[in-house]
């Protein structure tokens, strides 16, 4: 039965109501209504002649399919425009390259590193797995190429985190004297990855080797964060789209992190076994995978080039070598001038890099000491520790939504102060809440807490960046935004976490408090 004005039912709509409207909300008549008319009846005429589209009445039994499809046309809407970031090519670069970014610190920092040090136990003749019945490995005083054991990992961050703290903001400097960014991206992402290749190749007899390539391989990563930081930070001036850019942002290291661990755990279980070297080879070859893809789209297609920030004070120099010398030299003069407009003229940049360098390695102190705390006061399993772990990942991604709202609600400084109250209060809760063995529902209570925390702190901290730089001066103040991350972080690298751990956590919170107060 075709439509008309005397019989306004929709055809059709006896047998599949929701096809028919649906064709309807997106102005498909003429198909709606054929819909069950075997005559081929044309589209209904109009009530007034002359009128371009036809009037067409919906009954009431209707009208909720109709408004249900209004609004997974809204849902819809705000998601693709949500995670297409309005069109800008730079802002889903710098969300894609998170994904390997998070996947390479991961495979790293759980796989690679335990590979390491049980090859280095090994060689030095010590005991590498922990004995039936026992916490954590016996003592071991022998020697690897002068250095303990239980020492070469403490000794890696410490060199690590110095060198990037002296060279960053060098290489911050550089890249605002020249227009080579993109370039300086792509070739330090293409490094990462021929590196993360070579690493697949770990074996019980080339680990040191390995090790020294690890050192090169995060410095080249580090590079690469600060060209996408200082891409990051000139986005856009809209406060909150920057606020929601990093919002999205994280959550892709968020939920990239979270997958890969999954998938990791699964490896590891049915394929490896359990064996470090395997489980390493696996996670560097979906490591290098996902650098190939995300790092490949990210720097070829999607950032943009950039030109100069800095004038060239000598343009008409004709030979290399004396340009390359004169751009060091205008790079490390700009250097010196931002350095004393962040530490004198400007109050808040000073301010929020001093809360960076002494509130990171509390954080990383934070962790250190309850990982041993959990190990050692409450000895739970190997596999609730894994579960833990993954609940503070994934807890994670929540708090980076609930960090976008809140900065809605508020502004960033003040939720970046609630933020560094709720930390200090996190290592109260532990000791008050989960203080003997068997209490692994309130360790995973909390563990969703510390995910919130985590996820609620990236965003805001990377928001208030991004609001503080001065225009013209992005990657010098990414380069010293990753040096005051990393200056002080071998402070957090102690022997004696358990107990120096909590004291550097609360010391620090006391100074980076009134900084951002500040």
């Amino acid at each position: 039965m075709a439509y008309s004005e005397e019989n306004p039912e929709i055809p059709g709509s006896e047998t599949d109501p929701y096809e028919f409207v649906s064709r309807l909300y997106r102005g498909d008549l003429e198909a709606a209504t054929l819909v069950d008319d075997p005559g081929g009846v044309s589209p209904p005429s109009t009530s007034s002649p002359g009128a371009d589209e036809p009037t067409i009445t919906i009954s009431d039994e209707n009208q909720p399919i109709l408004n249900n499809l209004n609004r997974r046309e809204s849902i819809w809407a705000k998601l693709s425009n949500m995670f297409t970031f309005d069109g800008n090519n730079d802002a889903k670069a710098c969300a894609l390259i998170k994904i390997p970014e998070a996947c390479t610190w991961a495979a790293s920092s759980v796989y690679l590193y335990a590979a390491i040090v049980e090859s280095a136990y090994e060689e030095a003749g010590c005991i590498s797995e922990i004995p039936e019945g026992e916490t954590e490995l016996p003592a071991c005083n022998n020697r690897i190429y002068g250095i303990k054991p239980s020492s070469i990992l403490s000794l890696f961050i410490t060199i690590l985190g110095i060198v990037c703290a002296v060279i960053m903001p060098i290489i911050g400097a550089l890249l605002d004297s020249s227009n080579k960014r993109r370039l300086v991206g792509g070739l330090t992402a293409l490094a990462v990855t021929a590196f993360t290749f070579a690493q697949s190749f770990i074996s019980k007899s080339n680990w040191f080797p390995m090790l020294i390539l690890q050192l090169f391989s995060f410095a080249m990563m580090t590079i690469n964060t600060c060209v996408a930081l200082a891409y990051l930070s000139e986005l856009t001036k809209d406060e909150e789209k920057i606020e929601r850019y990093n919002t999205i942002i994280m959550i892709f290291s968020s939920v990239a992190v979270v997958v890969f661990l999954v998938v990791m755990t699964l490896v590891s279980t049915f394929f490896t076994s359990g064996n470090s070297i395997g489980s390493a080879k696996v996670a560097l070859l979906i490591t290098f995978v996902l650098q190939c893809i995300f790092y490949g789209v990210s720097w070829t297609r999607l950032f943009g080039p950039r030109d100069a920030n800095q004038k060239n004070p000598h343009p008409d120099s004709t030979s290399d070598k004396k340009e390359s010398c004169l751009l060091f030299r205008h790079g490390l003069q700009s250097l010196k001038r931002t350095m004393n407009l962040a530490f004198r003229q400007r109050s808040a940049v000073r301010y929020f890099l001093a809360f960076k360098a002494t509130s990171q390695p509390a954080y990383i102190a934070f962790t250190a000491a309850t990982l041993s705390y959990i190990n050692e006061q409450l000895q739970v399993s190997s596999r609730d520790l894994g579960v833990t772990t993954l609940i503070v990942l994934a807890s994670a991604i929540p708090g980076n939504k609930l960090s976008l709202t809140m900065m809605r609600r508020m502004n960033p400084l003040v939720t970046m102060q609630l933020c560094i109250f709720l930390w200090a209060l996190l290592g109260g809760l532990f000791v008050l809440f989960v203080n003997k063995p068997g209490q692994e529902m309130r360790l995973f209570l909390i563990a969703i807490f510390w995910g919130i925390l985590i996820g609620l702190k990236e965003p805001v901290d990377k928001t208030i960046f991004c609001n503080l730089i001065p225009e013209g001066i992005e990657a010098e103040m990414s380069g010293l935004y990753i040096s005051s991350s990393q200056i002080l972080m071998w402070v957090s690298e102690e022997k004696n976490i358990p107990v120096h751990g909590r004291c550097t956590l609360h010391l620090q919170l006391m100074i980076s408090f009134p900084t951002i107060y500040a």
